[in-house]
């Protein structure tokens, strides 16, 4: 009766073939289960918000007169959507013939290679992205009056691509801010989330570390 319950908790986890409290075992096994269960369950609504996502964007690109920068980033969307498709496919398969703890491990490594996949296409994502909504811009009427005003006002006659240089720059440089910071504009988006799962996880995977030792 002296035995404190983190006590037994450790000696518990020290061998799971001879855990002397069942009941303790029972319950990391369900809240493993339940938070992979939970992430599993936001990744799938995410993966098909995706997918209803790019279509309505196309519409509505459509009906403001932009049909082609909706077509544009609809094919930008797509391997957002294939990746995404993939990645939950991949988690799904992991093997649960193995201890909760062991899972648990497996699941947290997909989870950081499933996010360090999706920043590597973000860098080319966000570029284009604003290189096509550039292109969009300058082709427009209202871009073309502020271009022709600041012909009027900074002449040149060094032109990029029919463009003065200097409208051709400011859009390569937006696109280069749009690589160098998307790992962090995606880590907050995820963290805008899904933070609080993923610091469940965390917790749960320390919490069953202590418990082992």
């Amino acid at each position: 009766m002296s035995r404190t319950i983190e006590s037994i908790w450790k000696q518990g986890f020290v061998n799971e073939a001879q855990l002397a409290v069942p009941k303790i075992n029972d319950l990391y096994n369900r809240k493993a289960e339940n938070i992979v269960d939970k992430l599993q369950g936001m990744f799938t609504v995410n993966v098909n918000a995706i997918l209803f996502g790019g279509l309505v964007l196309l519409v509505l690109m459509s009906l403001v007169g932009m049909p082609f920068l909706g077509v544009y980033m609809c094919v930008l969307v797509a391997p957002i959507y294939i990746i995404a498709k993939r990645e939950l496919n991949n988690s799904v398969e992991l093997s649960k013939g193995q201890s909760s703890y062991d899972y648990l491990i497996n699941f947290d490594q997909w989870l950081k290679h499933s996010i360090h996949t999706y920043s590597g296409y973000y860098k080319i994502f966000y570029p284009m992205l604003f290189i096509g909504m550039g292109i969009q811009w300058i082709v427009s009427k209202s871009g073309a009056e502020v271009i022709t005003s600041l012909q009027q006002r900074f002449p040149t006659d060094w032109l990029l691509l029919g463009q003065p240089y200097y409208i051709v720059m400011a859009l390569g440089l937006i696109a280069l801010i749009g690589y160098l910071s998307a790992g962090a504009i995606y880590r907050w988006d995820l963290n805008l989330i899904y933070a609080r799962q993923f610091k469940k996880l965390e917790e749960l995977i320390k919490d069953m570390e202590t418990l082992r030792r």
